[in-house]
């Protein structure tokens, strides 16, 4: 029986949700990227949160590959020119991933000491995360729902396939 990539169904291939964790799904990559929010550039100084050395090279690498860090040559007086990693555009864009994180974590898995982690404006005032419309106007919550997008349905239409993902039959003749 031959195994299907998960990856090529409709339901993932299409879907903004599983590209993004095609890229931030594993646990050391969302890590180092708040490594990276926090100001580590290093190699050395990735090394803290206790990834092994040849998964942190491997993991900025792939970072660097999914244009999320990006390397940069630097070298310090009587030194030779290391690497450093900086976030890109792509990478900045990942902190609502990581405040939408942080804070499920602070509410369904909170530590007695407190928030490890604050998002703040300007290094001073907490900021969250919140819905808002077209208009700009908050919107609760409890009443935004995820559908599927136009890709979505486009890539079923040109399968031949109905919106739950049966194929669809000819009328016999």
């Amino acid at each position: 029986m031959e195994l299907m990539d998960a990856m090529s169904l409709p339901a993932n291939r299409h879907c903004p949700i599983a590209r993004t964790l095609a890229v931030l799904g594993q646990k050391w990559n969302l890590l180092l990227l708040r490594e990276a929010f926090l100001g580590r550039t290093r190699f050395e100084e990735f090394q803290r949160i206790g990834i092994p050395n040849a998964t942190l090279g491997q993991r900025l690498s792939d970072l660097v590959c999914a244009g999320l860090l990006e390397r940069v040559t630097y070298q310090e007086e009587g030194e030779r020119s290391r690497e450093e990693y900086v976030l890109t555009d792509a990478g900045r864009d990942v902190l609502p991933i990581l405040a939408a994180l942080s804070a499920w974590g602070d509410r369904h898995r909170p530590q007695e000491t407190g928030q490890g982690v604050v998002c703040t404006a300007d290094g001073e005032r907490p900021v969250r995360l919140e819905f808002r419309g077209p208009d700009g106007e908050p919107v609760d919550q409890d009443a935004v729902t995820i559908i599927r997008g136009p890709a979505y349905h486009a890539a079923l239409a040109a399968a031949g396939r109905s919106p739950d993902g049966d194929r669809r039959r000819e009328p016999s003749q």
